[in-house]
């Protein structure tokens, strides 16, 4: 979990917005991350377990959430827009599992099919992409792809977003549309690569992204 200081809305002090970051390696010194003591799981009844008790631990503190997984395949980097309640039976977790229709049912019945992070996600995006474009060639981030997505995937990433997003929008009794801060989850798909290289380029574009995040949140904050 990382903090960014932001000038506060209305005079020149400061107050830090907090994100929590779960699912990828190191990040920068000043983005501190607070780990687990094992890896979770690749399992759909652990994440599902696992996040809305993590989420209200933190709720008091985090402005935003940064999940970030690998995809398979993709040899870009993405921001995942939406995700999805259901769909989830061509993908076998760790334990050979799959969510059932009942399950579906009693965990996500008064949900949407397709939940959408809060946040202004063209916005994000486009600055997200303009901060990648104007790095300097020194930076590990210099010509990285970086994309939109609509689709996360139908697996555990998608899956993972979807439960962040449905506690939020619960929380604030707004599992569609709503302000800003209703649901500021967003999902960050990086290639399936994990050496040192790979590490430190997911790291800078991470970070760009979580940037574009805070100045989204910051702009409607104060708007």
């Amino acid at each position: 979990m990382g903090s960014m200081p932001v000038p506060d809305s209305g005079d020149d002090s400061e107050r830090a917005i907090t994100v929590l970051v779960t699912g990828f390696g190191p990040f920068q010194d000043r983005y501190p991350i607070i780990g687990y003591g094992s890896a979770i799981r690749v399992c759909y009844a652990e994440a599902r377990e696992l996040l809305p008790p993590l989420l209200e631990a933190y709720h008091k503190t985090i402005d935003l959430v940064l999940h970030i997984g690998m995809a398979s395949g993709r040899q870009y980097y993405a921001a995942e827009r939406y995700a999805h309640r259901s769909g989830y039976s061509k993908h076998r977790d760790l334990d050979g599992c799959i969510p059932s229709a009942d399950e579906t049912e009693r965990d996500f019945g008064d949900c949407p099919d397709l939940m959408e992070t809060s946040l202004d996600f063209e916005n994000v995006v486009q600055q997200w992409q303009s901060t990648i474009s104007d790095s300097p060639k020194t930076s590990p981030a210099c010509g990285a792809d970086c994309r939109p997505s609509e689709n996360a995937g139908n697996f555990l990433c998608d899956f993972t977003y979807y439960n962040s997003m449905v506690w939020y929008g619960r929380r604030n009794k707004k599992l569609e549309g709503g302000a800003n801060s209703d649901r500021p989850v967003i999902f960050f798909h990086v290639p399936a690569e994990s050496d040192e290289a790979a590490l430190e380029k997911g790291t800078a574009v991470a970070t760009a992204l979580i940037q574009a995040m805070v100045e989204d949140f910051v702009a409607h904050r104060s708007a």
